[in-house]
């Protein structure tokens, strides 16, 4: 597998419920107006709306980490 795959796939996995299906609602807005739209471009487009969702493991973790937590002292 690609290293870009690998990290959009890391990517969406960090994502919310609702982030998800802001991601499928865009990804099936661009399949139905962009026909002919090359993967790339594609990837960079949706890379450049969720550009601001944490990517790496460490934040993953920590938030997790911190979910835990919460749910341990409830």
């Amino acid at each position: 597998m690609s290293t870009a795959v690998e990290q959009i796939l890391d990517t969406v996995r960090t994502l919310t419920q609702t982030e998800r299906e802001d991601l499928i609602a865009a990804l099936q807005d661009l399949k139905t107006n962009a026909p002919g739209i090359s993967q790339s471009t594609l990837v960079q487009e949706i890379r450049g709306k969720y550009r601001h969702v944490p990517t790496s493991v460490e934040a993953f973790l920590k938030r997790k980490s911190a979910e835990t937590d919460k749910e341990s002292r409830s």
